[in-house]
């Protein structure tokens, strides 16, 4: 055979199908997922997988494939896959890809966030199709449907849910919401903003839906231009990753912090500007650029990416309360606290006279002047008794005495800011069953600023 020949029987195997499929992404799209210590592809027609990222092994499959727009969901027993706008659920097992839902694809959950709670699938937020869906729904194997498990507030500007985590010992699953534009009017939602930075939890437990942490403060530190940081959720890396071109920060809303890295591996990420996915056995990320013919992977370990140096930076909650205002308030109220003075109390009953002489009836003040002007002896209650009308009776004047007494007691304590009686009421020397009332020899607390109001009007 002549050499011309051999180079075009050369030629004819580079171009068929069975050279032409050893590399992911020629044939259309693809689906990928962890698998062992290496990535599992899927297109159409062919599995691809690879531990470098260089090499793959292919195989041509009969899994009936025609979405590749699948969103992979680890779980501990089984590889989930869901229709990108939700709805339709597959297993991968032994090879075998299944769909095991009787539902349909929804095409109204894009950029929803998903997470497998033992077998069970939950969805979060998503849009599409001109529908907002401000719930979150979870599969049941049984039923084979979707139910919706919660739903949250439909007034909020955007349901695009980018981020997102699972705490399997507290049952709570958290996830990113703007604040609430107050709108009325379901039709006004806005679909589409700025990143949002406001993190509410979900306890499927209690059904409580909170408010938890702003990342507002974060943004501001580290990724100042609203359109920057990319963010991704990697299959099983199970912290959500924010990353521009100069920070990586990933973050832990069931310990309340995020991990700044302080020497990552940022011109990597520059050149392989996608991670596709992460497997937690290796503890490798797959990236890529490019797509189809063009398309370029690598496969890189966790600690050379992110880097070993790193500093822990904690959550700001949400509506927490300002602490610098604290340190500002206890000080005063020491200040104030130590600042007051001790006033006789007959003092006190004499600068708020003619506030008593507002509030009394003209009848009870005549009582309060009558034992004020007996201070500091006292007035026996038959003196105080003939103030009132002759045609009462006795017994009508001694219970409208002990009436009229109680409400100047009442009336004093309230405006000098006293919590005990200002009165001594005591038995008669000489006669026992005689009442005498006085003005008590207490103190009362005066601030500085009462004290100078004072001299301000004398």
């Amino acid at each position: 055979m002549s050499i011309r020949n051999v180079l075009c029987v050369i030629s004819f195997l580079l171009s068929s199908p069975l050279f032409s499929q050893d590399f992911p992404g020629i044939n259309e799209g693809y689906v990928v997922l962890p698998d062992s210590v290496g990535f599992r592809f899927f297109d159409k027609e062919y599995s691809y997988f690879t531990i470098d990222g260089s090499d793959f092994e292919t195989y041509k499959h009969n899994l009936n494939l025609a979405d590749v727009r699948l969103k992979y969901i680890p779980n501990s027993s089984n590889n989930y896959l869901i229709s990108a706008g939700g709805g339709k659920v597959y297993v991968f097992k032994d090879r075998e890809l299944k769909r095991i839902d009787e539902s349909f694809a929804f095409q109204s959950r894009f950029s929803s966030f998903n997470f497998a709670k033992g077998d069970t699938l939950i969805s979060i937020g998503g849009s599409g199709e001109f529908n907002v869906q401000n719930n979150i729904i979870y599969y049941s194997p049984l039923l084979k449907e979707w139910l919706v498990e919660y739903r949250y507030n439909p007034q909020l500007e955007t349901n695009n849910i980018p981020i997102g985590q699972y705490d399997m010992l507290s049952q709570k699953v958290y996830f990113n919401l703007s604040q609430n534009k107050g709108f009325d009017d379901r039709s006004r939602i806005e679909v589409l903003g700025d990143f949002a930075t406001e993190i509410f939890s979900y306890n499927f437990n209690s059904k409580e839906f909170s408010e938890e942490f702003s990342l507002e403060r974060l943004f501001k530190e580290f990724f100042p231009n609203p359109e920057s940081p990319r963010l991704r959720r990697f299959d099983e890396y199970l912290l959500p990753i924010l990353y521009d071109e100069t920070e990586i920060i990933s973050l832990d809303f069931s310990s309340g912090q995020a991990i700044h890295y302080l020497n990552p591996d940022i011109a990597t990420l520059i050149q392989y500007p996608e991670i596709v996915s992460y497997n937690p056995r290796s503890n490798n990320f797959l990236l890529t650029y490019g797509r189809g013919s063009e398309g370029n992977y690598l496969v890189i370990n966790e600690a050379v990416l992110l880097g070993t140096e790193y500093e822990i930076i904690k959550l700001e909650r949400a509506n927490a309360f300002p602490w610098w205002l604290f340190l500002l308030i206890v000080p005063l109220g020491v200040f104030v606290f130590l600042k007051r003075k001790g006033v006789p109390l007959v003092e006190s009953l004499d600068r708020v006279t003619p506030q008593l002489k507002r509030v009394l009836s003209e009848e009870d003040f005549k009582i309060f002047q009558i034992i004020r002007e007996h201070y500091p002896n006292g007035v026996e209650y038959p003196d105080l008794q003939s103030s009132f009308e002759r045609e009462l009776s006795y017994e009508s004047r001694i219970k409208k005495l002990r009436n009229t007494i109680a409400h100047i007691d009442e009336t004093a304590q309230s405006i000098i800011g006293k919590y005990s009686s200002i009165f001594d009421i005591t038995k008669g020397k000489e006669d026992k069953r005689v009442k005498v009332i006085r003005v008590k020899d207490d103190e009362v607390f005066q601030y500085w600023w009462i004290k100078k109001a004072s001299k301000k009007k004398l």
